[in-house]
């Protein structure tokens, strides 16, 4: 993915802005990631998107 692809369009947070998130906090759950970035805390739809990038990512 493409770290200015847009993941959660209801906050406008990009791939790159949860990908820095997880590293930056060591976040380990997509409720974490909401929290931090507020990334799948509006309708949810995005939320299987953020399990698939922190599961890709090495903190």
């Amino acid at each position: 993915m493409d770290r200015e692809e847009i993941i959660c369009n209801c906050m406008e947070i990009t791939h790159g802005e949860i990908v820095d998130a997880i590293k930056s906090h060591r976040l380990q759950t997509v409720v974490e990631i909401g929290d931090a970035t507020e990334a799948g805390t509006v309708c949810g739809s995005c939320q299987d998107d953020i399990a698939l990038i922190l599961k890709t990512v090495n903190v």
